[in-house]
């Protein structure tokens, strides 16, 4: 996978988009003061919309690096052979 701007661009804007759009789903869901972990409050709300976004933006941006490498692993493989219009029965 070549990392050029465009490339790294095509990953992290529609990754941030996302993240954006999960994170207010899940804080509109959760009110983060509410969560305990072993019955402490462990962030603030700032602090938890803050993680909880580059958390989601670092799960998709690796999402999305990982089927960009995929594809172009599997565009380098041998092309599919398509049957020709006069093969078709009907």
């Amino acid at each position: 996978m070549k990392l050029d701007a465009a490339t790294v661009g095509a990953v992290l804007w529609p990754a941030f988009l996302g993240a954006a759009a999960a994170d207010g789903v899940v804080f509109t869901l959760i009110d983060p003061i509410t969560v305990d972990i072993f019955d402490i409050h462990t962030f603030s709300r700032p602090a938890a919309y803050t993680l909880g976004f580059f958390f989601f933006w670092l799960v998709i941006v690796a999402s999305s690096a990982l089927s960009l490498w995929m594809h172009e692993g599997a565009s380098k493989a041998a092309p599919i052979a398509l049957p020709d219009d006069h093969d078709v029965p009907f």
